[in-house]
């Protein structure tokens, strides 16, 4: 069977379809994928076919607006004026990457297809034909609605009243449903047969769609008004260590450093990297708190004349490196907080975009890390306090160690395909 995995995003929204590739491959499918073109060689080499969507959604995220949306920076009005061009700018090349979706299913005809929220064409495709489709995503909060918790583009704030958290799914989701024909519009008509309008693509998002949640249970539960075609299986974890050789340099680090923690900003870029830097690489050395820097996408900068504490990397494999440390201070994606929390590390998150302030809040509220401070307003004195409860809360550590333990039982190798293969069993 041709299993078509399409994504769009950066390397957090890569991976959890990466994870499920492996599966499928391995199960004897044939495995293609929709990705940026920047991840060309990542899955070439994992010897997947490979379809590269057009660069410039990636690299428009690297211009000077889209650095201010993602790592903060500049008054409100400029953050609208950002993402006004941002939109502006983004226009045209919807229109590629929708017609990029579009020709991979004439020309590849998959028979199953696990799409990203953001591979629009594939909405209209599965109102079609929605035993061919599924949903899947790392991120809950965006479809189908929590009493907890408000839409996810709410997450900056603290949740509201039950009811308002509610209202807040239909006010985004409208907007967003709206918008849809902007873009999709002209391609109704590939689907005749087919009902489209904002009233229909509700209904069949909230109830007909099978979507999948790759998240933990342990950290988010399944909301009691789901409907049965959403599912919550777990997150899922791609193994990268196969061909990593750690450097003598750092193991010998790691043998002086027992306790020490990673400190990434993932794929986030942010206007102030030197200055953020600076700020938090201080503050980690005034309390001694020996720490891995991954400079990685340009988010995090090394500071010159740090202490032989602080020691220096560009990229570095999660589940390499976490088992081995106490903790680690992020940017908050889904995946990353999955990784700390299924190696049992202390985690403070500071959150750049969207779900990233989700995150931080049930890092808090399970008790596995304080609530951490925001890039848009990194302030050192409040940073300082939450680091300093960070390395030396003994609470958090222990309720780690414990949350590691359920993660680790949570998602079955299995799961997934049977779902993808089997679109309306009801049991995971």
């Amino acid at each position: 069977m041709k299993t078509l995995f399409a994504s769009l995003g950066t390397r957090g929204d890569i991976e959890p379809f990466l994870a499920q590739a492996e599966i499928f491959a391995e199960a004897g499918h044939e495995v293609i994928c929709l990705f940026p073109e920047q991840f060309r060689d990542t899955v070439t080499q994992l010897g997947y076919e490979f379809i590269g969507f057009e660069k410039g959604f990636l690299e428009m995220l690297q211009t000077q607006s889209g650095k201010t949306i993602m790592g903060g920076g500049g008054n409100a009005w400029n953050q609208l004026k950002n993402y006004v061009k941002l939109a502006k700018d983004s226009l045209s090349l919807q229109h590629t990457l929708i017609t990029q979706q579009r020709d991979a299913l004439r020309t590849h005809k998959p028979d199953r297809i696990v799409f990203h929220a953001k591979c629009m064409y594939f909405y209209l495709a599965a109102m079609e034909d929605p035993n061919r489709f599924c949903f899947l995503t790392p991120i809950p909060c965006m479809t189908h609605p929590s009493t907890e918790f408000p839409h996810i583009g709410f997450g900056k704030w603290k949740p509201f009243s039950p009811k308002w958290n509610l209202k807040s799914y239909n006010l985004i989701n409208g907007a967003r449903r709206l918008s849809m024909k902007k873009f999709l519009g002209k391609y109704y008509s590939d689907f005749p047969s087919t009902e489209i309008n904002s009233t229909t693509i509700k209904e069949f998002e909230l109830n007909r769609l099978q979507t999948i949640y790759t998240i933990s249970p342990s950290l988010f539960p399944r909301p009691h008004n789901w409907p049965e075609s959403a599912k919550i299986v777990g997150y899922y974890f791609r193994n990268q260590t196969k061909e990593y050789q750690p450097s003598i340099e750092l193991e010998t680090w790691l043998a002086k450093y027992p306790k020490a923690t990673l400190l990434t900003f993932g794929s986030m870029s942010n206007t102030k990297p030197k200055e953020h830097s600076k700020t938090i690489i201080e503050l980690l050395q005034k309390h001694q708190i020996p720490t891995i820097v991954n400079t990685s996408w340009g988010g995090l900068d090394q500071v010159e004349n740090s202490d032989e504490s602080i020691f220096y990397v560009n990229q570095i494999p999660y589940d390499w490196i976490l088992p081995q440390l106490y903790g680690i201070i992020h940017h908050g994606g889904s995946g990353t907080t999955h990784q700390g929390a299924a190696h049992g590390c202390v985690q403070m998150i500071v959150p750049h975009i969207i779900d990233q302030y989700f995150w931080n809040r049930i890092i808090e509220n399970r008790e596995v890390g304080p609530l951490g401070t925001s890039i848009h307003d990194l302030d050192a004195s409040k940073f300082e306090i939450a680091l300093k409860d960070f390395w030396t809360n003994p609470v958090y550590a222990k309720n780690a160690k414990k949350l590691s333990k359920q993660i680790k039982l949570e998602a079955k190798r299995e799961t997934v395909l049977n779902l993808v293969l089997n679109p309306n069993s009801n049991s995971i």
